[in-house]
């Protein structure tokens, strides 16, 4: 066919798709077809989109210097041809390469989708002066899509304009439902969990929303403040890593296939390679090298997972980069010449440590540095790192906090009472959708936060001597129905303290630690009891349960002392049951103490949330 018809740009075409369907061999022969046949029809993207297929295909280096002028090509003739604009992304991408990007995407100024491609990438280029009319533009004329106000945010938030920034992704947050091209979920997917990573991908359109702004409400460093600093210092984190850590992309194979890596680390390995040799030598001083055994090896590989690509395509950064845009700058820097450096960041876990090397490459001292654990407890430091993240803003205080629930009024509504042992805190629960639905904030006394049952996000910030400390993590608030039979949480305090929620709340000692030497009293509230006569009757059985103590059987039952009343009371609401222990009752110890309320009248019965305390 060739032969017959040598110039017929249509035919070399077909060939070299035919080509491209074959091994390494066939494909350097559809480059070259496609390349004349590019030649021949300047204006047609199709020669030029295979073109760029081929070089996708080839991968390394020389697939790459094949691919990107050929994908640039086709973005200036028809920026939508296909998916063009997908495959320039996965792309190694400097500044030259950006700037090519925009040239061929400016040829199409009023195209929605170029501008706004190109915009983002006058972003990257820090080129602010240039995007922010562009942007202002596609808000106008597109008021209904995300992306853009997104982008200006973003731009906003890099040049530490952290209001308005704020405002503009409040915005687009708001159109989160309309974002097609997933615009906000790829400005934040490079600090999600793992378990976020798999919410997102069950999230209706509708509910993306409520989902990022859960996600930046779990994220809040500072409830004190109006504004969430973490959005703002996202954004100027990822830019700081875009410059300083991204992809050099030497033999590109690495990061788009699991074999090349497995290769790559696995080559030259010496029989009986021991890891051990390397801790001891960087323990005296020594520099970790990749020439060293075990680091040439990668010691434990990779840790994305079982994926063909690894996670550092998604925001062009190298493994620095990615730890960077969760946890900032390290504490401290080690740099081993060009191939290595360790970095170690002090958290309120401990000291973590990760290494990172150069080789990507295969061989020798090149290619993106990638985490190579050289030392014990470095590969758990780097999983840590590679799947939280932390605002700045320090939060060393350890602190501890219990939470109580109760009802509030007839059972529309629930109290959690939290009790924090620190001078200061303030606490604020958030739905599903990350709107905050109760706040409180005290020094020196418990927080109650009030809001219907239900699951929720507890903020809890904490002070105490100048530190500050930080929980974020899901509480239930139970459920106190007003026609069925509920216990509320336990509270304890010494025995002088007044049968009374508001004085047991007073009463609550530090720490939930009682002294073996002096009466203590347990207090809780029933609802729902069953009344005949205008008479409650109930069964009230306490079961202490003590940590420790030998094992199941009869030293096991002697762990669990049950104290049991049978009680009579006025029909209320409301009921309180209330218990003193003499001293010497419980020996000292640890203990787990459950409540189990027996309404005789109706039949039915009850159990509290268990209470941990210690009796020294």
């Amino acid at each position: 066919m060739e032969r017959v018809h040598p110039d017929d740009p249509r035919v070399l075409t077909l060939l070299g798709r035919i080509h491209l369907g074959w091994p390494v061999f066939g494909r350097y022969r559809a480059e070259s077809l496609l390349a004349r046949a590019g030649a021949l029809d300047p204006t047609n993207p199709e020669p030029f989109y295979y073109l760029g297929q081929v070089g996708l295909a080839l991968r390394g280096d020389d697939g790459e210097m094949i691919a990107r002028p050929a994908l640039v090509r086709v973005l200036a003739l028809n920026p939508t041809y296909r998916d063009a604009w997908a495959l320039w992304t996965r792309l190694y991408r400097g500044d030259a390469e950006r700037r090519a990007a925009v040239g061929a995407l400016a040829r199409h100024a009023g195209n929605r989708s170029a501008d706004c491609w190109r915009a983002g990438l006058l972003v990257e280029l820090r080129r602010f002066d240039e995007a922010a009319p562009l942007l202002a533009d596609l808000i106008a004329r597109a008021p209904g899509d995300p992306a853009p106000r997104a982008l200006l945010a973003r731009l906003l938030f890099e040049q530490g304009r952290d209001d308005e920034g704020a405002r503009a992704y409040d915005a687009a947050l708001r159109l989160a439902g309309r974002d097609t091209g997933a615009v906000l979920w790829r400005q934040v997917r490079s600090i999600a969990t793992p378990g976020e990573r798999a919410t997102f991908r069950r999230t209706s359109p509708e509910d993306r929303e409520a989902f990022l702004r859960l996600f930046w409400a779990r994220r809040e460093p500072d409830l004190a403040t109006p504004l969430n600093e973490r959005v703002g210092e996202h954004f100027r984190r990822m830019a700081e890593a875009q410059r300083v850590f991204s992809l050099l992309h030497p033999n590109s194979r690495y990061h788009h296939s699991r074999a090349w890596r497995t290769l790559a680390g696995g080559l030259g390995v010496p029989p009986g390679a021991n890891l051990e040799e390397v801790a001891r030598g960087i323990g005296e001083g020594r520099a970790p090298r990749v020439t060293d055994a075990p680091v040439a090896a990668g010691v434990a590989g990779r840790l994305d997972g079982e994926g063909e690509e690894t996670a550092n395509l998604e925001d062009d950064l190298d493994d620095r980069g990615r730890i960077f845009v969760r946890h900032g700058a390290p504490g401290q820097r080690l740099v081993w010449g060009l191939d290595a450096e360790t970095w170690r960041y002090r958290l309120p876990e401990g000291m973590l440590q990760v290494t990172f090397a150069r080789r990507t490459a295969g061989f020798g001292l090149s290619g993106d540095q990638v985490v190579t654990p050289v030392v014990a407890g470095e590969l758990e430091s780097a999983r840590y790192l590679l799947a939280t993240d932390r605002p700045d803003l320090d939060a060393r205080l350890r602190f501890a906090f219990w939470p109580a629930a109760f009802r509030r009024g007839l059972g529309s509504r629930s109290e959690l009472v939290l009790f924090p042992d620190s001078v200061a805190a303030t606490a604020a629960l958030l739905d599903e959708t990350g709107r905050e639905v109760a706040r409180d904030s005290a020094t020196g006394r418990a927080l109650h936060l009030v809001a219907p049952p239900g699951r929720y996000v507890l903020a809890l910030d904490a002070e105490r001597g100048g530190r500050m400390g930080r929980f974020r993590g899901v509480i239930p608030l139970p459920r106190f129905g007003p026609d069925s039979l509920a216990v509320s949480s336990l509270l304890v305090a010494f025995g002088s303290a007044a049968p009374q929620r508001a004085a047991m709340e007073w009463a609550v000692p530090a720490g939930l630690r009682l002294r073996a030497d002096a009466p203590m009293r347990f207090f809780a509230e029933v609802y729902g009891l069953g009344a005949a006569g205008g008479t409650s009757r109930y069964e009230a059985i306490y079961r202490f349960e003590r940590a420790g103590g030998g094992f199941l059987g009869r030293r096991g039952r002697e762990r669990i002392t049950t104290i049991g009343f049978t009680r009579e009371q006025p029909a209320d609401a409301t009921t309180i049951e209330s218990l003193v222990i003499d001293p010497g009752r419980l020996p000292r110890g640890h203990y787990r103490l459950h409540l189990e309320i027996v309404d005789t009248v109706s039949g039915t019965r009850a159990a509290s949330a268990s209470l941990q305390f210690d009796l020294r």
